[in-house]
Order: structure tokens, then C-alpha cells, then sequence
């Protein structure tokens, strides 16, 4: 895998992604409140942009295949990186899921399958975030 795109603009893509992610959530708990299903068209905007994100950022970059590879198939430069993003994404993601359910049970929201869902595929997405937003470049001779 190269990350041949600049930090920058790994950046962006990772601020993108998760902005569609917030964004799909947010439209359907408001389209819920309102009660109009009519409104459920507005959710394929960020969910194109996201899936189009998806592949310019992490799956043409081969992050996600990096982050979902075999502890055996890394050398010990990748297998350090892999540790090392996913024992940060995992807090990160410990601390926001758990703050999310605090706050859907404060204001008596009930929880739903596009919030499982998002936050399913950002548990998922999490260690390519922290690759993207931190490391110069990542080589493997795949």
C-alpha cells in the first residue's frame, strides 16, 4: 500500500468521511422528530458523497485492506503502525460511542439502526482516520 495523496488532503478525506457519517445520523434523528418520511431522500447526499469518499480515501489508498490485513501478513514497521492505530482508535471510539449514549439518554432519544450502523462502520474505518491524519507514507510491496 503507498498513501500517495498528501497528509492535506488525507486530511480532508478523513473530515469528509466522518462529516457524511455525523450528517446521516443528525438528518435521520431530525427527520424522525418530524415525522415526514418523505425527507428520507435528503440522506443519499452525504451517504453518496461518503461512499464516494470511501473510495478515493481508503479504498484506493488500500488502507482499508491494510487495517483489515493478518497479523501475519505485516512486517514489524506495519505491524507496529496496525497496533498503534487501533489501540488509539479503540479508545476514541470507547469514549465517543459511550458519550453518544449518554447524551441519546438524556434527551430520550431511542437508539436505531443508521446510528448502530455509523458507528459499525466508523469502529471499522477508525485505524485508516488515524494512519491517514498521522503518518508521512506507508509502504508494503503488495
Amino acid at each position: 500500500m503507498e498513501l500517495k495523496t498528501s497528509k492535506s488532503n488525507r486530511r480532508i478525506g478523513v473530515i469528509l468521511n466522518f462529516i457524511c457519517i455525523t450528517s446521516i445520523v443528525l438528518l435521520f434523528e431530525l427527520i424522525k422528530l418530524k415525522r415526514n418520511p418523505t425527507l428520507l431522500i435528503y440522506e443519499l447526499i452525504p451517504l453518496v458523497i461518503l461512499v464516494i469518499g470511501y473510495i478515493i480515501y481508503f479504498g484506493k489508498t488500500g488502507l482499508w485492506k491494510f487495517t483489515h490485513k493478518s497479523l501475519n501478513d505485516l512486517d514489524e514497521r506495519e505491524l507496529q503502525l496496525s497496533n498503534k492505530s487501533l489501540r488509539f482508535s479503540y479508545i476514541i471510539f470507547t469514549i465517543f460511542t459511550l458519550g453518544l449514549f449518554l447524551i441519546y439518554s438524556v434527551i430520550e432519544l431511542n437508539i436505531n439502526m443508521v446510528l448502530v450502523v455509523s458507528l459499525l462502520y466508523l469502529a471499522h474505518i477508525l485505524p485508516s482516520y488515524f494512519i491517514s491524519w498521522t503518518e508521512e507514507s506507508v509502504s508494503n510491496e503488495d
